[in-house]
């Protein structure tokens, strides 16, 4: 795929650059973020797109599925970004284990594998990039509570289908909602997907303050010769990056 700044390939990969990255990377919050792990990163999209937006911040990839991690570290090594980008071959668990990340990252941002008892695919990489074996919900906070500084921010992309399950267990992890986005494809459609933003409970941040919400529709009107029409916020968010709407 070509962006305005950067080129992706993702033939290596076994999911697929999609709108659950694009709309995550594009969401989540910079301001203020200078090092940055996104878990499970795949062809590196997302990570390529937050050093895009977050221009003083180091950015890190970390991959278990290792045609995936080799692809990711060509599209960042491509990109303009690349003097502060990497991508490691490296499961979240490992990762998050190593002393020296231990409550290091600003941000960390994962748009996990979140299928749960669901059929799956004869290609394995396939059923590690989708299937929730690999890095169960419990296995990804421990690991990005274990790897985010105390004001720092988890963002997540995650399916309303598994919504109590996520509250439920960041809870648990110590974690507190901050921010969320529910999407739909257009306003006629029950969202299917949600972003959340969350932060560690500690002396300074305390659960129970106000979390702020909004709804995404990704169409904001009906198609034009089967052209999607997206919607004022979908386009602010993407400006940036996309080329073609399509």
């Amino acid at each position: 795929m070509q962006f305005k700044q950067f080129s992706v390939r993702d033939d290596r990969c076994a999911m697929k650059v999609g709108t659950d990255a694009l709309l995550l990377a594009s969401w989540c919050s910079v301001d203020s973020m200078f090092d940055i792990v996104d878990l499970g990163c795949g062809s590196g999209i997302i990570a390529i797109m937050l050093a895009q937006r977050a221009t003083e911040a180091q950015v890190l990839g970390v991959e278990l599925e290792e045609n995936a991690a080799i692809q990711a570290s060509s599209n960042m090594a491509g990109s303009p970004f690349s003097n502060r980008m990497e991508a490691i071959l490296e499961s979240a668990q490992e990762f998050a284990s190593h002393p020296d990340n231990k409550w290091k990252f600003d941000l960390v941002v994962c748009n996990p594998p979140y299928f749960h008892g669901k059929p799956k695919s004869p290609d394995q990489a396939r059923n590690l990039a989708r299937h929730d074996e690999s890095l169960p919900l419990k296995e990804l906070l421990l690991a990005a509570h274990e790897v985010m500084r105390p004001n720092g921010t988890l963002a997540l992309a995650w399916p309303m289908d598994r919504k109590e399950k996520l509250m439920k267990e960041s809870l648990e992890m110590g974690l507190a909602l901050t921010r969320y986005c529910e999407i739909a494809g257009t306003t006629n459609h029950e969202p299917k997907r949600f972003l959340s933003e969350w932060k560690k409970i500690s002396s300074n941040f305390e659960a129970g303050q106000p979390v702020e919400t909004e709804r995404l529709n990704i169409e904001s009107r009906p198609r034009i010769s089967g052209k999607p029409q997206h919607s004022a916020r979908y386009k602010q968010l993407l400006e940036s990056f996309l080329i073609e709407w399509g």
